[in-house]
């Protein structure tokens, strides 16, 4: 066998064979395939040198280019087993469905685990061994693909997307709702859609409803009347999708007409920007984003951001009777601006893209902490003594902790790389930004759940989506350790005392957050809280339940006792997960990745413990009679258990091999979020042809 050359570049001509340990490789050129040990030393020493220097390129193409790659791997297999060349016996595909997530028998056959396949390629036919953790990587890709339809009909702005079920629509057609019906959707709106995006003023949109049903849709100023109208029907639209299945009024594909008609009504909107049609475009992006529409969304902003930025709402502007600009409006710019830029941090944050808004271009106040019948035309009310909380309250709470995930994402998975002494750094600021703003809703936050103000459905859903919020920048600020610190310093003299000590409370600080989320989310769907169109709850969840999963697979040689509870949890809240999950939706492409991850972390942990037990409950035991209590699942029984002892091969998925200085120093994390969440950007850039050039 000819040797590994030692510069991990110039690789000779060779021919290799392994005897039934690993596939049969046979290579003349660097067009062939290269042997998986020269490969992994190849991209060490590459991630060593430069932990940027392997990007995600767009998904331009795939499909075509990895159907290629495949009949081209299914030909040379054929050309190695003519010439007698000894293939490696793969193991019979075994049965895991008896223990799943709730739901999670549809991801079943999507799970590479479930059904092991032979080791694979990279676009340009370099081979990758199956214990790889870009193996793994390209494994999850391949199988969203499999398993989310995606339309070629889509536009580029769409593509990925769940599809928009588009009915027989009229858009001359006005949809009346008897006035009952669409009051309620109205109330429902404000009092439980959108608990802290409050950038409708609620006696202005009454006014304009009591005008829009005494008119029959004309209204009174026909150059206003397109964008009052389109915000309207948007306001229709995303409130019915928040309602409770029983009581939702109008026929099922309601809020999808609301949607197209106010398309229609927007697009005749002629002379200035004005306000309100920023506002009934943003509330358009609300409303994609509760149907899996994410880069229809993301497309949308855009224009929405343009509009903002036009007329200035990023520029503070008081009240000014004499100028026309009422304290209403004033106000109102003022949310809707923020309201802004609180999506478009969180869409950054999904997507793994750069933000639209700077904090340099921005100078506007915040809110006012007032209720909107505090506001008049050219005063605020003062507040009663006894009141409750304010409405708005939560909704600038939520505001400021955007600001801190703006300075995460900026500071802490920017694109260029910093040090680790200026990471620690930047670490500690962004913390004690964090506890500070907890520290000041703390009354809010830790309030008694049975308080009279939490009674309010309003506060309760104020309340979820701030603590979810918070513990998911926790998450953001040091989940890079989880991925990279430990295995890091493991490989550090006893010097290094100091910086292993903030790694490991970087850790359980990140592992704390997850496990808050998941308690959340549990409480939320024992009280039945949760809809499926809690798209951001979703996207939660499945961030803190990959923290966990992968801290499981880390500690597979530890106690069962070490991670047997943070197992339990994450399988948990994947049920929560697959139970909002509908077909096309974000929820069911997070439960595919996710699914992989539970079965790999399953199986590495059977491995090094082959006394250990899975049992109904979700929990595991050894044979020495230790248990841990785990939920139990919905859609599971106590005869459905499982024996994965078949499952377990010779090898595991080696996270140290992922890329995982791209995830802590960059914008690995990112791109990993925005190809689950998008269904755009692939990993075969990580195995690129720049990598054997000599």
């Amino acid at each position: 066998m000819a040797p590994a050359p030692s510069d991990g570049k110039h690789l000779p001509p060779a021919s290799h064979s392994y005897n039934g340990q690993e596939k049969t490789t046979q290579f003349q050129t660097r067009k062939k395939r290269w042997p998986e040990t020269v490969i992994i030393s190849v991209i060490s020493e590459r991630l060593a040198a430069d932990p940027d220097a392997f990007g995600w390129p767009p998904l331009a193409g795939f499909l075509k280019q990895r159907q290629r790659a495949e009949e081209t791997e299914k030909k040379q297999r054929e050309g190695e087993s003519h010439s007698g060349v000894r293939q490696v016996q793969k193991p019979q595909d075994q049965d895991t469905s008896s223990y799943l997530a709730p739901s999670a028998s549809t991801y079943a056959a999507a799970s590479s685990q479930a059904s092991p396949e032979p080791s694979q390629t990279d676009l340009q036919g370099h081979y990758i061994g199956p214990a790889s953790g870009v193996s793994f990587l390209l494994r999850v890709q391949k199988r969203l693909h499999q398993a989310v339809e995606f339309s070629h009909a889509s536009t580029i702005f769409t593509f990925g997307d769940a599809p928009l079920q588009l009915p027989e629509f009229d858009p001359s057609f006005c949809m009346m709702l008897p006035r009952d019906d669409a009051q309620r959707l109205i109330d429902r709106y404000f009092d439980f859609a959108m608990p802290t995006y409050r950038f409708l003023h609620r006696p202005t949109l009454q006014e304009w409803f009591g005008e829009f049903y005494d008119t029959l849709g004309v209204m009174r100023d026909a150059l206003s009347a397109p964008a009052k109208v389109a915000l309207l029907f948007m306001v229709f639209a995303q409130a019915r999708v928040y309602m409770p299945e029983n009581d939702r009024p109008g026929p099922s594909d309601l809020s999808t007409r609301y949607f197209l008609a106010a398309e229609n009504q927007l697009a005749k909107e002629r002379g200035s920007i004005r306000l309100t049609s920023v506002q009934a475009r943003l509330t358009q992006c609300y409303y994609l984003l509760t149907q899996s529409r994410i880069n229809h969304c993301w497309s949308l902003f855009g224009t929405v951001s343009h509009l903002t930025l036009a007329i200035g709402l990023n520029r503070n502007r008081r009240p000014d009777a004499t100028g026309g600009l009422s304290v209403v409006e004033a106000e109102c710019r003022r949310r809707t601006f923020w309201c802004a830029y609180t999506l478009d941090a969180y869409l950054s944050v999904a997507l793994g893209r750069p933000r639209s808004f700077h904090d340099d271009d921005i100078d506007t106040e915040f809110p006012a902490c007032v209720d909107d019948d505090q506001l008049a035309t050219d005063h605020i009310a003062v507040s009663p003594l006894n009141k409750g909380p304010s409405t708005m309250l939560a909704a600038i709470a939520h505001i400021k902790l955007a600001r801190i995930n703006s300075k995460i994402v900026r500071d802490l998975y920017s694109i260029k790389p910093i040090s680790a002494s200026r990471r620690s750094v930047l670490t500690e600021r962004i913390s004690k930004d964090l506890s500070d703003w907890r520290v000041e809703l703390a009354r809010f936050l830790d309030a008694d759940f049975f308080s009279s103000s939490l009674v309010v459905p309003l506060f309760q859903r104020q309340r979820n989506v701030l603590n979810l919020t918070y513990w998911h920048a926790i998450i953001l600020t040091y989940r890079p350790f989880v991925l990279s610190s430990l295995a890091r310093l493991s490989r550090r003299g006893a010097s290094e005392d100091e910086a292993q000590d903030q790694a490991a409370e970087s850790v359980r600080q990140c592992l704390v957050a997850a496990m808050d989320t998941v308690k959340t989310i549990d409480d939320m769907t024992q009280s039945r809280q949760v809809f499926g169109a809690f798209w951001i709850t979703a996207y939660f969840a499945f961030t803190a339940t990959i923290v966990l999963y992968i801290y499981v697979i880390q500690k597979r040689a530890s106690p069962p006792d070490v991670y047997g509870a943070y197992l339990a949890a994450a399988t948990r809240c994947q049920s929560h997960i697959s139970a909002m999950a509908e077909k096309g939706s974000l929820s069911e492409r997070y439960c595919l990745v996710l699914e992989e991850l539970r079965v790999e972390a399953l199986r590495q942990a059977k491995r090094m413990h082959p006394g250990l037990r899975v049992n109904p409950a979700g929990g595991v035991s050894q044979s020495n009679g230790f248990d841990m209590a785990g939920p139990v699942l919905v859609g599971s029984s106590p005869s459905t258990g499982t024996n994965y002892t078949d499952l377990l091969g010779e090898t595991a998925i080696d996270l140290d091999g992922m890329p995982s200085s791209a995830f802590s120093d960059a914008s690995g994390w990112g791109q990993f979020a925005s190809m689950v969440s998008s269904g755009l950007g692939n990993l075969d850039l990580f195995l690129g042809e720049d990598l054997f050039k000599v």
